[in-house]
C-alpha cells in the first residue's frame, strides 16, 4: 500500500488508499492494514503453537521453560515490529528504505537508475510478487525498495512517478556513470543467467530420472552403471546442468552487452 502525507483527498487504489501532497511527494510504501492484521494473527497463532510445547516439557526446570518461552515471544515481537516498520519513502531529499534493523537512503543525485526486475523466488513462494523494484547507487550497487512491487501497488505507475521525481530533483550536475552502468548490466546478466539455469535444471529433471532408471532395464558395464547411480545422476547431474547453463547464458549476455556498446 502506498501512503503519503499531504493535502489532497485519498485516491482509491487497487490494494488500499494512496495519499500524497500536491507535488506527489512524499510517497510511502508499506504493508497494508489488512496484510498487517493477517500477519499478526498468523504469527500469534504460530507463537502459541511453538511456546506451549516448550512450557509443557516436564524434564526441564520450569525456570528454563519460562525463559525459553519468553525468548521466543521476544523474538516474535521484535520480528513483527520490524516488519511493520519496514517501508520505502521518497521525499524531496531522495529515497529512504527502513528495514528490520537498519535504515538506508540514497539522494536523488546518487541514484543511477530505477528498475523493475523479475523476482527470482516468485515461483517458489505463494502470493509472492512477480516483480521487485531496485534503486541503483553511484557505484552500481542496488537497493531493493520494499513494498514497491506488483503485489502492493500499481508498480508501473508508481515507478514512472518516481522516475519523474528523480529526473526533476537529481540536479543539473547529475551525470551517467559508465562504470556504474557496466556493473548494473553485469548484475542484470547474472540474474538472467540464474533464471536460465533454474529453468534448464527443471527441464532436465525428467531426462535425468530416465537415465537414473536405465540400469534397471538395461545391462550396462560396471563403470557406466556406477555413473548412472541415483546419487550420481541427481547429486551431480542437476548441479552440473545448472552450472553449465548459467555460465553459458551469462557469457552470452556479456557478449550481447559488449556488442551493444
Amino acid at each position: 500500500m502506498c501512503r503519503a502525507s499531504g493535502g489532497e483527498r485519498p485516491e482509491p487504489g487497487r490494494r488500499g488508499e494512496r495519499r500524497m501532497s500536491r507535488d506527489g511527494l512524499p510517497r510511502t510504501y508499506r504493508i497494508s492494514a489488512a496484510q498487517a492484521g493477517a500477519m499478526i494473527t498468523a504469527v500469534s497463532l504460530a507463537s502459541v503453537v511453538g511456546i506451549i510445547p516448550v512450557l509443557l516439557v516436564k524434564d526441564i526446570p520450569w525456570q528454563i521453560r519460562v525463559a525459553a518461552g519468553g525468548a521466543i515471544l521476544l523474538l516474535v515481537v521484535f520480528l513483527v515490529r520490524g516488519a511493520l516498520r519496514c517501508a520505502t519513502t521518497a521525499d524531496e531529499e531522495g529515497i529512504r528504505v527502513r528495514g528490520v534493523v537498519r535504515q538506508r537512503s540514497l539522494g536523488w543525485a546518487d541514484i543511477q537508475d530505477l528498475r523493475v526486475e523479475p523476482n527470482p523466488g516468485a515461483g517458489m513462494q505463494n502470493h509472492a510478487p512477480q516483480v521487485l523494484t531496485y534503486a541503483y547507487g553511484p557505484d552500481g550497487s542496488r537497493l531493493q525498495l520494499p513494498y514497491l512491487d506488483d503485489r502492493h501497488v500499481d508498480v508501473d505507475r508508481e515507478v514512472a512517478a518516481l522516475r519523474a521525481h528523480w529526473e526533476r530533483l537529481r540536479g543539473a550536475g547529475w551525470a551517467h556513470s559508465p562504470a556504474a552502468a557496466a556493473r548494473i548490466d553485469r548484475h542484470a546478466a547474472r540474474q538472467i543467467a540464474m533464471m536460465a539455469g533454474f529453468a534448464w535444471t527443471c527441464l532436465s529433471f525428467i531426462p535425468l530420472v530416465v537415465l537414473m532408471l536405465l540400469p534397471l532395464f538395461v545391462s550396462l558395464p560396471g563403470t557406466l552403471e556406477t555413473v548412472l547411480a541415483p546419487y550420481t545422476v541427481m547429486g551431480a547431474g542437476l548441479p552440473l546442468v545448472f552450472a553449465v547453463t548459467s555460465v553459458l547464458s551469462y557469457r552470452r549476455q556479456l557478449r550481447a552487452l559488449n556488442e551493444a556498446r
